[in-house]
């Protein structure tokens, strides 16, 4: 039997439990101390996923002009980054279609061919893997005690387990990163040796 992810309604609960207000069963308009605790850990949550790691960044996605040749930003799009050097775009304001990508080597937005682009996304709570959650509670619950509580040793004990849940997610980004760098390793020998297979002439003295 697998455990069931952290819920941003548990998260709040821990949050809760720091200064010692009982548990809610659900999230309602009328409880300050709740909807406090929800703010503090919507903005770190955000704070994460702008700091960018593997489950929340894209690379090699692909933009479509529009027939009028403007590039809309993606929803929950926190950062658009054009890969190729030779295009010089930057996402700014349009004046009527919201943020979309900008020619600024030619001033327009029209832009007339597709746009390979790095993207970093921004998640709800529950859309985060299992130990970003858990580094935005101890994040999240950290803020809200000193708000309320604002006890030194309390605050120093959270420090202790920010720190450690911030090394436990690069760890875990980390080894997910080597895996895909292994994996596509793997890809290139493979597609190398095919072509030697296909071609032993060429490399024949």
């Amino acid at each position: 039997m697998y455990a069931a992810p952290l819920t941003e309604l548990e998260a709040v609960n821990d949050m809760l439990a720091v200064i010692g207000q009982a548990p809610v069963n659900a999230f309602t308009a009328n409880n300050s101390d709740q909807n406090i605790a929800r703010q503090e850990l919507a903005k770190v949550v955000r704070e994460v996923c702008a700091y960018g790691f593997k489950f929340n960044t894209d690379e090699g996605h692909t933009l479509l002009p529009e027939i009028d040749g403007t590039i809309a930003i993606p929803a929950g799009a926190m950062s658009v980054d054009p890969m190729d050097p030779r295009q010089d775009l930057t996402p700014r304001q349009h004046p009527t279609n919201g943020m979309c990508l900008w020619d600024a080597a030619n001033l327009s937005w029209s832009i007339s061919e597709p746009v390979i682009c790095r993207i970093r996304w921004s998640f709800t709570f529950d859309a985060l893997p299992e130990l970003a959650r858990g580094y935005a509670v101890i994040a999240a619950g950290r803020k809200f005690q000193a708000r309320f509580v604002g006890a030194p040793e309390l605050d120093r004990f959270a420090a202790e387990d920010q720190q450690r849940a911030w090394l436990a997610l690069q760890r875990e980004q980390a080894a997910t990163a080597d895996i895909n760098v292994f994996r596509a390793s793997d890809e290139i020998a493979s597609k190398v040796n095919r072509g030697r297979m296909a071609s032993p002439r060429r490399f024949a003295k």
